[in-house]
């Protein structure tokens, strides 16, 4: 007989376990919290959905430790970006690659990624159960049963009205493979609540405590609503009790309350575990990385060609001019003094201070504005095909796994991977 497969959650991931498990024989139900599934793709990529990137993966993915990172590019080449595109294609996906190695749909929408998913899983048979909360997993000998409970619409009908009656209704399900894919906190918006995390403790694996990755940093300082709205191209390091860490280069984006930018949310994972840890984080911004990068091609002579302009109408030839305001500010210049008055040494300190532009981080932004998680179930806690070595007849998925990626496609991979290869083996194995 066909194995039952469960598939708990009905993300990227799920999606994916679901029509592989049905691909591959296996009779499959999905158990959706939400009232409807794949919300979370519909968000990604600014509603254009980075499917994945053929750019070389190494490097570009975290996780607790070095044999942790190795087992995830190892299932990486089993199920890479080819093959991810492959499978999509074979749905009738057509996809298009840009120059940074980013594969998107042709359409560049979201929504028809979750068309031909949802399509596929109509053609496989796949049940789709959505308003279910899953209550409790009791594994036995072979397989085990789920307990949910799952809200309707009074009189049995699925999409009532605003403000109709709603019944909340107790089923049990059997499952021989359960599928954990539950996603982790991140955007809860689109369905993400931590439950996930919670149900895989009971079930005996161990936590890594899951934190906001991919998200902007709050940052200490009164200037930061001077600053609110500006954008500018620059390099970002993270240094880590003093010590150089990470870096990135791009747009950098000024908030009231801090930094953001894809550049921020490249080093954004790291700040994040660093400040959990309780190490001192800062962030130094070079906003002249477009020219030279350090201002040297400003001498005391070629400054004092400009001694007729105030400080901040030079230095708004170069940066943003609120930029420019604040760092007068910070160099205690007031907004009239010219450059004439300031002097030349005064002046290079100011673009000395663009190039070392240091910020104290003092938290990541909550789980509501990142898009990811890092931390979660260990990778030693599940073997090659993520099964679990913990329960029986158990396998865990997508972002409630301590694996998380960069920015451009990469955690989308990893839900793709994670899916199709444990979906292929919950529906074969015995």
């Amino acid at each position: 007989m066909a194995n039952r497969v469960i598939v708990a959650g009905g993300g990227a991931s799920g999606l994916a376990a679901a029509v592989s498990a049905a691909e591959s024989g296996a009779k499959v139900t999905i158990l959706e919290h939400r009232d409807r599934v794949g919300k979370k793709i519909l968000m990604t990529g600014n509603g254009r959905c980075n499917l994945t990137n053929m750019s070389d993966v190494r490097g570009k993915y975290y996780s607790t430790d070095s044999e942790s990172l190795d087992r995830i590019y190892a299932a990486i080449d089993r199920f890479d970006a080819a093959k991810t595109r492959d499978f999509f294609r074979s749905l009738g996906l057509c996809t298009k690659e840009k120059r940074d190695g980013g594969v998107y749909p042709a359409s560049e929408q979201a929504s028809i990624v979750l068309d031909v998913l949802r399509s596929a899983c109509d053609r496989l048979g796949v049940s789709v159960w959505t308003d279910c909360e899953l209550a409790a997993v009791r594994p036995d000998q072979t397989g085990g049963t789920v307990s949910i409970v799952k809200t309707v619409c009074a009189g049995g009908a699925r999409n009532g009205k605003a403000g109709m009656a709603k019944e909340r209704t107790n089923k049990t399900l059997r499952y021989d493979k359960l599928i954990l894919a539950m996603g982790g906190k991140a955007a809860p918006v689109a369905g993400s609540d931590g439950s996930g995390y919670q149900l895989a403790r009971k079930l005996g694996h161990h936590l890594i405590e899951p934190l906001p990755a991919l998200v902007q940093l709050r940052c200490e300082g009164d200037f930061f609503k001077a600053l609110s709205g500006v954008r500018a191209q620059g390099r970002i390091v993270l240094l880590i009790d003093g010590v150089e860490t990470a870096g990135d280069e791009g747009e950098l984006q000024m908030t009231d309350y801090g930094i953001s930018g894809i550049p921020v949310f490249q080093i954004s994972r790291i700040a994040s575990r660093a400040l959990y840890e309780g190490r001192q984080c800062e962030a130094v911004m070079n906003f002249l990385s477009y020219a030279d990068g350090t201002g040297s091609r400003y001498t005391a002579e070629s400054i004092r060609a400009f001694s007729h302009k105030t400080v901040e109408a030079f230095l708004a030839g170069m940066v943003h001019k609120k930029l420019a305001a604040v760092v007068c500010r910070q160099c205690g210049l007031a907004s009239d003094q010219t450059v004439g008055q300031a002097g030349a040494r005064r002046v290079m300190d100011c673009i000395d201070m663009l190039t070392q532009f240091r910020v104290r981080i003092t938290a990541p932004n909550a789980f509501e504005h990142a898009q990811v998680c890092c931390g979660g179930v260990p990778l030693r806690e599940v073997d090659e095909n993520f099964a679990s070595l913990k329960c029986r007849d158990l396998y865990i998925i997508g972002e409630l796994l301590d694996c998380d990626g960069i920015c451009g496609g990469y955690n989308l991979q990893w839900a793709w991977t994670t899916g199709a290869i444990a979906g292929a083996a919950a529906a074969l194995s015995r």
